[in-house]
């Protein structure tokens, strides 16, 4: 009875202290901290890379620091390549473009709206008085609220960049921060641990790991899916020959970081932009979003995101609209992964709550198979 009591409040402990480093974590994120995020989600979705290298080094169980550590060169060096084929090949095309976008923006929508005046002036016979007069005016509205919108964003963000040396000074020791958060993983991971005593860190622990199922495999799965959803749309776009390629596929790809309204918001946006510059192209251009949207869900979603949220879409699309009224854009990103990590972690807790307590027997039996795993067990890391 009394280890039972024990154990309970041992799992109470370890979820309050998740759920208030959650909170803490969400109230101070801002400009200091952007910095630090962002060094944490490079150096969690690039973590599994050095992993995989550091497996192939013969020399791995005796010096597993310098296995960890060429790994990451390898990896920071196929980067920075990456990098420079990315400045001289699609930098320059998309800068120019996104100049071209801003002074084109506010004629972009008048020019939708006269192409759809046309095709219902075509058809004015069959369309009513009344639902031409409604098209126009949700173009018009469309038009103000989208200019108004990206002019914000752009506004806010500019000022946030500029006004902040914190950010700026941040951002410039990034690359410092994900080699360490990399190389020295396993060692922050312990120190968070040590603190705690023994019978609480085996519930940390396990919360660790469900956050990493839940959070980790999202964020990885979401990158590579805009990744890939930006280059195809691009490639598309480009075979197509519709203006502003480069600048919808970023748009493409950035918007993939929403669940579920992401990619449809991406596809609006192309078919606006080409209604707008080549009204020819408009079939062809919502056959490609409709054929990438197809390959994603049929092929890549299943194969790079599996189960990682397991949160129905009504409740995804819940979660994106409260998170954004008070979260703002990192709401909306950050929003449904932490709603399916603490459900998962809400499941965890029922189950063990409810669990039976362990003989002391038992607790010498397991003790003895843990000592035996590690015994046997290699220098792996977390």
């Amino acid at each position: 009875m009394e280890q039972d009591i024990r154990r309970k409040r041992s799992l109470l402990l370890a979820c309050a202290a998740v759920i208030i480093a959650t909170l803490a974590v969400l109230y101070t994120l801002g400009s200091v901290l952007l910095p630090l995020g962002l060094s944490l989600v490079v150096a969690y979705v690039l973590l599994p890379v050095a992993r995989l290298m550091e497996g192939w080094m013969p020399w791995r169980r005796g010096r597993p620091g310098l296995s960890r550590g060429i790994a990451i060169a390898v990896i920071y060096l196929a980067g920075l390549g990456i990098l420079a084929g990315v400045l001289v090949l699609v930098v320059p095309p998309t800068v120019e473009q996104s100049r071209q976008f801003a002074e084109e923006f506010p004629g972009l929508f008048s020019s939708a709206r006269d192409t759809v005046e046309g095709w219902l002036a075509q058809y004015s016979a069959q369309v009513p008085m009344e639902v031409k007069d409604r098209v126009e005016e949700a173009l018009s509205d469309a038009g103000s609220l989208v200019g108004d919108a990206a002019w914000n964003v752009v506004s806010q963000t500019w000022s946030t960049v500029s006004g902040s040396f914190a950010l700026i000074l941040g951002l410039s020791t990034a690359p410092v921060l994900v080699f360490y958060l990399m190389k020295d993983s396993r060692v922050i991971r312990e120190s968070l641990y040590a603190p705690f005593p023994p019978e609480l860190q085996a519930y940390l622990k396990e919360l660790l790991n469900i956050a990493e199922r839940a959070f980790g495999g999202y964020i990885r799965g979401q990158l590579v899916l805009g990744l890939v959803v930006g280059a195809v749309v691009t490639v598309g776009l480009l075979l197509l020959g519709v203006p502003f390629a480069f600048v919808l596929g970023i748009v493409a790809g950035a918007t993939e970081l929403i669940p579920v309204i992401g990619p449809w918001i991406g596809g609006i946006a192309g078919v606006l932009v080409t209604l707008a510059t080549a009204p020819h192209l408009v079939p062809w251009v919502i056959l490609l979003y409709l054929g990438v949207q197809l390959l994603e869900n049929a092929l890549l979603v299943p194969r790079i995101q599996g189960d990682s949220l397991n949160l129905h879409p009504v409740a995804l699309i819940l979660v994106i609209v409260v998170a954004s009224n008070y979260f703002g854009i990192w709401g909306v990103i950050l929003g449904p992964p932490l709603v399916a990590m603490l459900k998962d972690m809400a499941v965890w807790f029922v189950r063990e709550w409810n669990r039976p307590a362990k003989s002391p027997d038992s607790d010498v039996k397991s003790e003895d198979d843990e000592e035996t795993q590690a015994e046997s067990a290699g220098p792996e890391d977390i």
